[in-house]
């Protein structure tokens, strides 16, 4: 059983349970209403961390002298009246692919358990000019490479909802102190779905914005250093407990980059425009092509739609005529395996193909094999495939005011090994497709996707689902996110984490 979290105007008097409670966009509020003090809000949650980590290992890097230092200052500051920004105060962590000037930066590789960057990746650097306090890095598996979290220099992160199965990866430890309450939100990074497969399977909520539209500069991989390679797909994005807060953190985080040119100047995403369900146009799918949700799943979405449809929403199934998933998906693989293996020297990118090999029938795994293998026409004529696709995504969007699909066959899986096969409905799955076939159709169009909560199943685990938009629409997404999260109980603390 989870309980819901209270949606009445917070009470802060009630010490750090009160305050771990609180979403960012109201400990943002409650700090710059000097409700409470940046000091009390860190102190909460490094207790609450510190005391439910051990079951988690979520964070795996701490920085608390600095942290105090800074909330402390936080406080001066604010009693000059001298704010720093919209996040003034509010304490947060980060997943560990992202530099961290001054501070271990691993991403969970064992070439990298000592370095310590000189400057901020640039979304860090953002979070932490709005206000934000930065006190720990959070677990991944190593080089961002799965789609669950384990690895040999940090070992394995739990689900909150149920330690025996996994948070998801990459970016499984930012989704776990998130659902746990470990931090307020989390940044995390998403090439195959490492934001949304662990907000659906942790039971939050998250955003991989279009394509673009965040800097990734300081995410590792790229190797430090060295060539910006990884140029296409990957995105950088929130993780929170609710949707205002990814709104605010989204518009903290976007826009131009000059050590990353390839990201435009956007219009910002703006405040939100609230939007009615009825006559709200939604579509939606439980299977494309060659990925079909479990029993539960799909029971879960036609509830969930019915529900919407009652509402007086337009609620139809439907997908893209003639869009090839299959297809879609091999061109994710080739730009995947093609931007991040091709370039690596022989001895790795032997070692990169190598983890691919033993599951090689596995569509996802097999298109990133053929990737690493690429050469500059293959890899031009990926681009141009990937253009007809994201054409066909586009105008079927057109029609629509969003898509809603599932974010992995199933719920949060037991932990297992990697490439190991995965039950659904009773049968073996290969790996990568069960747990992101779904997710890394979207890395390939370059969509804007909103995770978040639908339903249970009949064990009580969080279903999240995702919500697609047309490119740089990433406001308008928000907004309809914000009208469907109600319909399907909101985001829950899980029974043994509740504050």
């Amino acid at each position: 059983m989870s309980s819901s979290i209270p949606h009445q105007e917070p009470e802060v008097t009630g010490g750090a349970r009160a305050l771990v409670s609180l979403t960012t966009t109201e400990l943002a509020a409650a700090l710059r209403e000097r409700r409470v003090s940046a000091v009390e809000a860190l102190d909460a949650f490094l207790a609450r961390a510190r005391a439910h980590n051990p079951a988690l290992n979520a964070v795996v890097t701490w920085d608390e002298a600095q942290a105090r230092k800074r909330a402390e200052a936080a406080d001066a500051a604010l009693a000059r009246g001298e704010p720093w920004g919209p996040l003034h105060g509010v304490p947060f962590t980060v997943k560990d692919a992202f530099s961290t000037g001054g501070l271990r930066t691993t991403s969970a590789h064992p070439a990298f358990a000592e370095y310590v960057p000189a400057e901020d990746a640039t979304v860090v650097a953002r979070l932490k000019a709005a206000g934000g306090i930065l006190f720990g890095k959070t677990n991944l598996p190593p080089l961002s490479g799965d789609l669950q979290t384990d690895g040999p220099l940090w070992g394995r992160t739990n689900n909150p909802h149920d330690l025996g199965r996994t948070p998801g990866g990459s970016s499984g430890g930012a989704a776990a102190a998130v659902a746990a309450g470990l931090t307020p939100f989390e940044m995390g990074s998403d090439i195959g779905g490492s934001i949304r497969q662990p907000a659906h399977y942790c039971g939050i909520v998250g955003i991989k914005p279009t394509e673009h539209r965040v800097s990734t500069f300081g995410h590792i991989p790229d190797v430090p250093g060295g060539p910006r390679h990884v140029r296409h797909m990957a995105c950088a994005g929130p993780l929170a407990r609710s949707v205002a807060d990814l709104r605010l953190l989204l518009s903290l985080i976007e826009g131009a980059d000059p050590r990353a040119p390839e990201v435009p100047p956007v219009a910002p995403v703006g405040p939100a425009k609230p939007r009615a369900l009825k006559g709200l146009r939604l579509a939606w799918a439980d299977t494309l092509g060659p990925f079909q949700a479990d029993r539960e799943t799909r029971g879960v979405f036609q509830r969930f739609t019915a529900a919407a449809r009652e509402q007086g929403a337009v609620v139809e199934q439907a997908v893209p005529s003639g869009q090839d998933f299959a297809d879609l998906v091999e061109v994710w693989g080739l730009l995947n395996g093609g931007e991040v293996g091709a370039p690596l020297p022989p001895p790795l990118r032997e070692g990169y193909q190598q983890q691919f090999l033993p599951f090689e029938r596995d569509l996802l795994a097999k298109a990133i094999l053929q990737g690493s293998r690429v050469d500059m026409a293959g890899y031009g004529t990926a681009l141009s495939r990937r253009d007809g696709h994201i054409g066909q995504l586009e105008d079927f969007l057109s029609g629509w005011d969003a898509w809603l699909v599932p974010v992995a066959m199933t719920a949060a899986p037991v932990h297992t090994k990697f490439g190991a096969p995965v039950d659904v409905d009773g049968v073996p799955r290969d790996y990568l497709e069960a747990l992101g076939g779904f997710t890394c159709l979207f890395n390939a169009t370059g969509s804007p996707v909103v995770v978040f909560p639908i339903g249970r199943t009949a064990s009580g685990l969080p279903v999240g689902a995702q919500l697609v938009g047309r490119r740089w629409m990433d406001g308008a997404l928000l907004d309809v996110a914000e009208a469907l999260l109600p319909l399907g109980g909101g985001v829950r603390w899980p029974s043994a984490f509740t504050p």
